[in-house]
């Protein structure tokens, strides 16, 4: 479902957390915290500082929140501590989180992106733009399911359904959370098929069970 929320960012304290969602808020996108429990509850007087604090939005507002995120992140980047690892980084790797930017914490991404700046190696932001793009698009390769699973499918969805079910949902309905929110199908369209294939054997296995069963009686 298009509004269902899903994680976009951690954060290791409630604080920045809260803070965050508040320049969400303050823009109209809905969010939900949750902790490592998932369930979100303001801790008084524990330390915080080792507890992943997830951030979930819808996906439509993924691109909004990427933007919402950098600027507040500007605002920390000029203040941060210069014995923070990434200023002993060279242009060329700092270069590499640039054209990396989803294997990279996001406040890593935008700091490099400062630091370069500082050092007067400016990255457009149609640049900016065509790279993710590109990650994104690199992302998006459907996998052949196994093929021992596939045929166990079709085996169970005769001789034991109810586990063939549990098989083929695996293999039509797996899915993987793209950067921009995009929810993508792992498997390819033709091992899907399958798996929709096998859930209707296993359903007239069930239907010829369930009958059979009743007319004993």
């Amino acid at each position: 479902m298009t509004n269902d929320f899903i994680l976009y960012q951690k954060f290791t304290d409630v604080e920045s957390a809260e803070d965050f969602a508040a320049e969400l808020a303050a823009n109209n996108i809905a969010y939900k915290l949750e902790d490592n429990n998932h369930s979100y509850v303001k801790l008084v007087g524990y330390n915080t500082i080792d507890i992943a604090v997830s951030l979930n939005i819808q996906a439509k507002d993924f691109t909004k929140a990427d933007a919402i995120l950098e600027q507040y992140y500007d605002k920390q980047v000029s203040d941060i501590d210069r014995s923070y690892h990434l200023f002993s980084y060279s242009d060329a790797e700092l270069q590499d989180i640039i054209t990396n930017p989803y294997d990279w914490g996001k406040f890593d991404y935008q700091l490099a992106k400062h630091i370069l700046n500082e050092r007067g190696v400016v990255i457009s932001d149609s640049t900016i733009h065509t790279i993710k793009a590109e990650q994104v698009e690199a992302q998006r390769v459907q996998q052949k399911a196994n093929g021992f699973k596939i045929i166990l499918g079709y085996l169970l969805a005769i001789l034991m359904p109810v586990f063939a079910y549990v098989i083929a949902i695996s293999i039509t309905y797996n899915r993987k959370i793209l950067p921009n929110g995009e929810k993508f199908y792992i498997n390819t369209d033709s091992d899907r098929r399958h798996g929709e294939i096998i859930m209707v054997i296993a359903t007239l296995t069930l239907i010829v069970f369930f009958i059979g069963l009743f007319a004993r009686q």
